[in-house]
């Protein structure tokens, strides 16, 4: 099977979006497909990293360059308009550069690239989100063959819309296991970190955008001041604004972006491992399957986390403590019920470590391939 991802995403990238994208193509190539990764030719914040290098994955697809312009840092001055006009540019130039052949498979992450080819190529869509402003999404996606979506909620949505429910399949999220088979001790990896060692550790690991809720866990750190709250991995502007907004407070630890190699080892030195997404978006709310999520459950650490709807299907009470969202003394009342009951804190932390092994990148991959064979019957061997 020869698949062309294309993504609007610039790679490497902090976000996690970029991981799960090249997580994803190598997972392909592993299971036998053969993977060309387009990715626009915007200059990446790490030096121009190689990308392999970045998410220590094998070199075992492509990855092309589509010429693009490098108007999206921009956005905050000029408005939408540039927005447009850069995403209009990468798709005339994907149009260009990104040949089908009869039988190849267009994946992509991004509804509107649907714009760039006819009803006539097998195009797959793996949705993550549905947009607030409908009329261009409404209008595109009638043109992909498959829907990969993260949950049910995406899947009642598109079938709303007219989509074809036997065309829409469920896909969580995943996780590598083997990168949380660590042989550190908790002390050891509190040393190699430098992190506090007589001390009980909440962390967040994550962005600091306002829809995952940090702020939330911010807050309860001042209602349990004899816990150290630790928050890795902003990025510029949202880590600034946090670090002069909870910086100064004693039992806070702020830490920025970290090579991915080196969080589970965080997770490793952790007491509890905390989610905390808005109910103020649906986006978090509703459609999200956070990365996290896996990791934390693979990290056989116990997991407070916000019961929303979108982490309701994955987590629960017998693998997680869940709790109000968007409420900072519900999740200092969820801390101090894991840390003073270790029974407790082991069974839900072992129960997760043991649902979580159906959530490998692996399998995910492999059921995705197996659903594109069932349909397109004319795929290039």
């Amino acid at each position: 099977m020869n698949i062309k991802y294309i993504t609007n995403v610039r790679i490497p990238t902090p976000r996690a979006q970029g991981y799960a994208i090249m997580k994803m193509c190598s997972e392909f190539a592993m299971a036998g497909a053969r993977v060309e990764l387009f990715v626009p030719s915007r200059k990446s914040n790490f030096k121009e990293e190689d990308p392999f290098n970045f998410y220590q994955l094998p070199k075992d697809f492509v990855i092309r360059k589509i010429p693009s312009l490098d108007l999206l840092d921009k956005t905050f001055k000029f408005g939408r308009l540039l927005y447009w006009l850069d995403l209009l540019f990468f798709l005339i130039m994907a149009k260009m550069i990104v040949k089908p052949k009869k039988g190849e498979i267009i994946y992509t992450r991004d509804f509107i690239t649907a714009l760039a080819f006819s009803k006539d190529y097998f195009l797959c869509l793996e949705l993550h989100d549905i947009p607030t402003s409908r009329f261009l999404f409404k209008w595109l996606i009638k043109r992909p063959k498959l829907f990969f979506v993260l949950n049910a909620n995406l899947k009642r949505e598109l079938i709303k819309l007219g989509i074809d429910q036997d065309n829409i399949q469920i896909k969580p999220s995943g996780v590598e296991l083997k990168d949380f088979d660590l042989s550190q001790t908790k002390l050891e990896a509190r040393e190699s970190l430098d992190l506090p060692i007589d001390q009980r550790i909440v962390l967040y690991s994550g962005q600091f955008y306002s829809w995952k809720g940090v702020e939330t866990l911010a807050q309860a750190a001042y209602l349990l001041p004899e816990v150290t709250f630790l928050f890795v991995g902003g990025i510029e502007p949202e880590y600034s604004q946090f670090v002069k907004k909870y910086g100064e407070q004693n039992n806070i630890i702020i830490r920025p972006f970290q090579d991915r190699k080196i969080i589970p080892l965080y997770m490793k030195a952790a007491d509890v491992l905390a989610i905390t997404q808005s109910a103020k978006e649906k986006i978090s709310s509703h459609y999200s399957s956070p990365l996290k999520m896996f990791e934390y459950m693979a990290a056989k650490r116990p997991i407070v986390a916000p019961d929303l709807p979108s982490i309701r299907e994955t987590l629960n009470e017998t693998n997680s403590v869940l709790v109000q969202p968007d409420d900072p003394s519900a999740f200092a009342q969820a801390t101090e019920k894991i840390l003073a009951d270790e029974t407790f804190a082991n069974k839900i932390s072992n129960q997760a470590y043991q649902e979580v092994q159906k959530y490998a990148w692996s399998e995910r991959a492999q059921s995705i391939l197996e659903e594109i064979e069932k349909r397109c019957t004319s795929i290039v061997i």
